[in-house]
């Protein structure tokens, strides 16, 4: 049930101060004082209840309703740690399945009411056959649950085993495909060689070049000799020209 009272505008942290203080007897008085003066709770009453402060009367509605409700909802979640609490403790007591241990205990029960039996179908006998029989019936659905939660539990086991199966498969796959000279050049085609990513940081901060190696990774020895081999006119014979 959704409320549009001004205690149940209040953000969720507040109504639950609210809540506990009320669980603890404190007086209408104080909190109705305590909420006036909150500037969360100042601004909620400013955008949408005009400005109007909470009342005694808002107090008490919220008593009747949303606190309630609050107590209802602590109640059953106590309840439910109860019953996780029980369920650990049963768990820690009996190793392995608890359904398990109850299929047991009615199977000695079928045995204890038939060793006792004489043969004579009474009232009696088939009233005790039929709560046994309930039983049964009831501990068979809590095993069928067991031996689901086994089954998808082997499943998830075997998924996660074949994908790091087919994860090491991939990495071995790529290894051996690393290997190939045409692969592995493919990968590495826009990588700088480190002479040439030397080059490039000289070059970037004004760095003089090494006197030993350029871009290419070539000397620069061997770099002037082609370039004297690919100009055949030098500098003298060129003035030689002019004067002549």
């Amino acid at each position: 049930m959704t409320r549009t009272g001004k205690i149940a505008r209040l953000p969720r942290e507040i109504r639950e101060q609210l809540n506990c203080r009320l669980q603890n007897g404190e007086p209408g008085n104080q909190l109705v004082a305590w909420l006036n003066a909150l500037p969360e709770v100042q601004a909620v009453l400013t955008r949408e209840f005009g400005g109007r402060a909470i009342s005694k009367q808002n107090l008490s509605e919220w008593k009747q309703g949303g606190y309630g409700e609050w107590l209802a909802r602590q109640e059953a979640l106590a309840h439910v740690r109860e019953l996780v609490a029980d369920a650990e403790e049963l768990t820690g007591a009996t190793p392995g399945a608890l359904a398990d241990h109850l299929a047991t205990v009615l199977t000695a029960r079928y045995a204890e009411a038939l060793a006792g039996w004489n043969g004579e179908v009474t009232d009696e006998f088939r009233r005790k056959l039929r709560s046994l029989r309930g039983l049964c019936q009831d501990i068979m659905e809590l095993r069928r649950g067991d031996h689901s939660a086994a089954r998808l539990k082997i499943e998830q086991t075997r998924l996660e085993r074949d994908r790091e199966k087919t994860e090491a498969e991939i990495i071995e796959h790529f290894e051996r495909w690393a290997q190939n000279p045409k692969v592995r050049d493919l990968i590495c085609r826009d990588r700088l060689t480190p002479e040439k990513r030397a080059w490039l940081i000289r070059k970037t901060f004004g760095v003089p070049p090494d006197a030993t190696a350029n871009p290419a990774g070539h000397s620069n020895a061997a770099t002037n000799a082609d370039s004297e081999e690919s100009n055949p006119i030098q500098p003298n014979q060129t003035n030689a020209n002019k004067t002549q």
